[in-house]
């Protein structure tokens, strides 16, 4: 049992209670064993990762790369698959990247250890690239380190808006993103 709750916390935001509760509650009730031992066996056979932007195949065709519709003039990067499935979800219509991460010199991941050269292979003159790293200082670092190897090569650099979120009350707002909300207005 315990070799079956470490498997279990090596998933994201599983903590070793969770995985504990899942184990006993997968013990107790065959139907959900039964259950989740199909959906695994349907992740295995219906997903894979695209080899060319790193997002999710499902039944080898990739939302993003086979879709006829979407703007082949722009690549949107992103830090995470998750990061792409919101993008995946929002009006946007073209390409991604996913890094599978950010530049973290603390914990040893640099340009080397990311999708950056798969990147830069995507890259020419007709192409805008769309920064959608986070807001934080290692999305920040990976912004500039590809902003900073692009220029010259693709044809536009652009990141995200950065602002005050919708319902949020400007007295709790930190000054940074007032500014850059400031910075970033749109006319009405």
């Amino acid at each position: 049992m315990e070799k079956i709750i470490e498997e279990l916390k090596k998933l994201d935001g599983v903590s070793k209670k969770t995985a504990e509760k899942i184990v006993f509650d997968l013990i107790i009730n065959e139907e959900k064993l039964d259950s989740l031992s199909e959906m695994i066996n349907k992740i295995k056979t219906t997903y894979s990762e695209c080899d060319n932007c790193f997002f999710f195949k499902e039944n080898n065709k990739c939302s993003f790369c086979d879709n006829q519709n979407r703007n082949k003039n722009i690549i949107c990067v992103v830090s995470t698959k998750l990061d792409a499935l919101k993008i995946l979800d929002s009006s946007y219509n073209g390409m991604i990247h996913v890094l599978n991460g950010e530049i973290n010199l603390n914990k040893n991941i640099g340009p080397e250890k990311l999708k950056m050269s798969e990147l830069f292979v995507r890259i020419n003159k007709g192409i805008e690239l769309l920064l959608a790293l986070n807001l934080t200082f290692e999305g920040e670092v990976t912004s500039n380190y590809i902003a900073n190897k692009a220029k010259g090569i693709a044809d536009k650099i652009s990141r995200i808006a950065r602002g005050i979120p919708l319902g949020g009350v400007i007295d709790y707002i930190d000054q940074e993103t007032l500014n850059d909300a400031i910075l970033n207005r749109k006319k009405m």
